[in-house]
């Protein structure tokens, strides 16, 4: 049952880390977007593609919040979210696979990097009261928690084999 048990956390943790390296990818593509001349490119697009459907539904909650989050950045801002989606997104894609090749040093490095971002996100949970930030924030303490569990087993696994040998 323990074997059982012990299995089901390791195929949480990978299942987790394969979820990390995913979202790496986005992040780090938004942020070279923010950063780079795609940004502007894009919004000419999006506002020259919806530009009608924003006309007759000025109100709709998808292009209002689409509109907002690309069109009525500041450049201080666009400059600030890109360059955290961009380290973040590498930080989490060279975590992912040094945690997939289980080197034993990147579960506390990968643990300690959750933790500080977990940290700014509840302090910009506490500003602007997101439930996208909300639901990221839960998702990263399963991962720590994730982490730490797995790391334990490797270091279990690790030491069992010293002593055997």
């Amino acid at each position: 049952m323990k074997r059982i048990r012990e299995l089901y956390w390791h195929d949480l943790f990978e299942a987790g880390v394969f979820l990390k390296a995913l979202n790496s990818v986005w992040e780090t593509l938004a942020g070279i977007v923010l950063l780079t001349a795609l940004h502007n490119w894009l919004t000419r697009i999006f506002v020259g593609f919806f530009s009608s459907e924003l006309i007759e539904s000025p109100r709709d909650f998808f292009f209002t919040y689409t509109r907002h989050h690309l069109v009525d950045f500041n450049d201080q801002t666009r400059v600030f979210v890109g360059v955290y989606l961009l380290f973040h997104g590498v930080m989490n894609a060279f975590l992912s696979y040094n945690l997939y090749k289980n080197r034993l040093w990147a579960f506390p490095i990968s643990m300690a990097f959750s933790s500080l971002f977990f940290i700014y996100q509840i302090y910009r949970l506490m500003q602007t009261h997101s439930l996208f930030l909300l639901v990221v924030s839960l998702l990263d303490i399963a991962f720590i928690i994730l982490t730490w569990h797995e790391y334990q087993r490797q270091l279990s696994k690790q030491h069992a084999h010293t002593h055997s040998a």
